[in-house]
């Protein structure tokens, strides 16, 4: 099994598994690595030998601490490179998704903690995902969906979960950006959509929009 297939796997498991505390089903991942049910099965038995996962068919599959460890390790490697192509190299946050996926498997420790030095070790990427320090820690944070605010909420966008450039186009185009601060003033009870304010600008989202947006409250 080649290394890259391995990190591929392994990062798509710890993204599906909310950070590693969730079992992953194969659908899952087949849907996410664009695989057949088949090849994902054999891939995770594989992966199971190495000792990277726990895989059991009628259950699901998990991270072992050592698999955990790589995952992070390629977590931080794309998130940094995704820092880098934004801030340093002027490429937009709808551009550097593919070309870090890419990035991601130079295995080189040194260049990605001269990197992060380089952007004065940034806590976030530019989607506002928290970036593992070089021990694999991430800063815990009291973030909601804006999907889960209330009416009448403060918030501040502080990510999104969603990276296809589609997506983020749509929200740059609506001014939804990191850092922009939106008032809830209604909750659709028929479809839930949101009717916020951000900017003086009323904006209808969908449940889905809103779904992907991750806030935190100014309250």
């Amino acid at each position: 099994m080649r290394q890259e297939t391995i990190e591929n796997y392994l990062k798509t498991i710890y993204n599906l598994s909310s950070n590693n505390t969730a079992i992953v089903s194969n659908s899952q991942i087949a849907i996410q690595l664009e695989l057949n049910p088949a090849t994902v099965t054999e891939g995770l038995r594989k992966l199971h030998e190495l000792k990277y996962v726990v895989y059991e068919k009628s259950y699901g599959t998990r991270l072992t601490t050592q698999g955990a460890k790589l995952a992070l390790d390629i977590v931080r490697r794309h998130r940094i490179w995704e820092t880098y192509l934004v801030k340093e190299l002027g490429f937009g946050w709808d551009e550097v998704h593919e070309i870090a996926e890419e990035l991601e498997h130079v295995n080189n420790a040194k260049l990605i903690n001269k990197l992060a030095s380089i952007l004065g070790n940034p806590i976030y990427d530019p989607h506002g995902d928290p970036i593992p320090d070089e021990k694999g820690k991430i800063k815990k944070s009291n973030f909601i969906k804006l999907s889960e605010g209330l009416i009448k909420g403060n918030y501040t966008i502080m990510g999104v979960t969603d990276h296809s450039s589609a997506f983020l186009r749509y929200l740059e185009k609506n001014a939804l950006i990191i850092g922009a601060k939106l008032l809830i003033k209604s909750i659709e009870e028929f479809d839930h959509s949101i009717l916020i304010v951000c900017q003086k600008k009323e904006i209808i989202i969908s449940s889905k929009v809103a779904e992907c947006i991750i806030v935190q409250t100014n309250d």
